[in-house]
């Protein structure tokens, strides 16, 4: 049975006229989508979901941590299920928490934050995900069903122009 946010984010894809295939589970790690547009496999997809997490004091920030760990946990099923690399990886995150936006995904992709001065400060360490990011080439952030945003990995512009196609989705 498909979780929630795989729905949420095969339901978008399907709308832009896009065919999903799940990829069945098994003892390897993979990643949960093959899409495709036409006949030809366009990108990879990785879905994970950001659950309501309560605040531990005395504990290391839950929203960071969690979302990085999804974030090294997807690098690993990329490298898995694409290892050469020839085709796109996307990671897509379904929000749940009110808690979460956007800008937690980028500063765990960055260890930066934005100010409402329009700077950035350095508040958090990428660590082990940070070598492995350009795996990545885009990353989908869905609050509940709805597609708000999208932070660019570090990929060529020929994948960036290509899933900008596909997806309807400004460079």
């Amino acid at each position: 049975m498909a979780k929630p946010g795989e729905n949420v984010v095969k339901s978008y894809l399907e709308n832009k006229g896009l065919t999903v295939r799940k990829i069945p589970e098994s003892d390897n790690k993979s990643v949960d989508f093959e899409v495709y547009s036409g006949e030809n496999l366009a990108f990879y997809l990785e879905e994970k979901t950001l659950e309501l997490s309560p605040l531990i004091f005395n504990d290391r920030d839950p929203t960071y941590n969690s979302i990085s760990k999804h974030v090294y946990e997807a690098i690993k099923q990329f490298k898995s299920t694409n290892p050469k690399r020839d085709i796109p990886n996307v990671l897509s995150f379904t929000n749940l928490d009110t808690s979460r936006d956007i800008q937690d995904l980028f500063t765990v992709l960055t260890g930066c934050a934005l100010t409402e001065k329009g700077h950035f400060i350095r508040i958090h360490n990428i660590g082990r995900i940070e070598e492995d990011l350009s795996l990545i080439d885009l990353y989908l952030w869905f609050d509940n069903d709805q597609l708000p945003n999208h932070i660019w990995g570090e990929n060529n512009t020929c994948l960036k122009n290509k899933l900008s196609t596909l997806l309807g989705l400004k460079n």
